[in-house]
């Protein structure tokens, strides 16, 4: 349940940020035109699942570190060498991007560990049960967010400087929001 609803929002956080082509009267009227939609379609299905993957690397490593623990009773830290970085002397942006990754993967495991020890019918029922109150669950929320900006705000200072990224990240994170409201207003009312 947990898995589930991870990847549905990062799929639906991918539906809402990458734009979609559109069908204009030109490509229907001109087949080559039409032909050239068809390939930004399958370009735009390519990138919302490369996205969507984007999404949720954090959580899968933060989730299989969590199951890890649930299962073997002993603390996992297997996640905290995800990033690749080797040198670390030479690459203090580096570092800062793998301590900002490192903090809100320990973020997300805290929260699963929390989820899975509970027990519910749907992700909803878990959610309402460890967290109590909407309030309990928004302070969850506003953390991840601030965890997920930190690592952005690293991704576009190191790898991703163009105004385009930019762009992207913004609405990216104002999509998140959006959408964690709409779920908190649907899980607690």
């Amino acid at each position: 349940m947990i898995w589930d609803h991870e990847q549905n929002f990062a799929r639906e956080l991918a539906r809402r940020v990458v734009e979609k082509p559109r069908l204009t009267i030109w490509r229907v009227l001109f087949p080559p035109l039409l032909m050239y939609h068809y390939l930004k379609l399958r370009e735009y299905r390519t990138d919302l699942e490369s996205f969507a993957k984007g999404v949720v690397r954090s959580k899968t490593l933060a989730m299989e570190s969590a199951l890890e623990e649930t299962t073997t009773g002993k603390k996992d830290v297997t996640y905290k060498n995800a990033s690749g970085v080797q040198d670390l002397e030479s690459a203090p942006g580096q570092i800062r991007l793998r301590n900002a990754q490192v903090a809100e993967v320990e973020l997300l495991k805290a929260h699963y560990l929390k989820l899975l020890r509970s027990q519910g019918s749907s992700y909803q029922a878990l959610i309402k049960k460890t967290y109590k109150t909407s309030g309990e669950y928004r302070r969850f929320l506003t953390k991840l967010a601030q965890a997920e900006d930190a690592v952005q705000k690293e991704v576009l200072h190191q790898l991703q400087t163009s105004t385009t990224a930019q762009v992207v990240s913004l609405k990216m994170r104002e999509t998140a929001k959006i959408l964690r409201d709409e779920e908190v207003k649907l899980f607690f009312g």
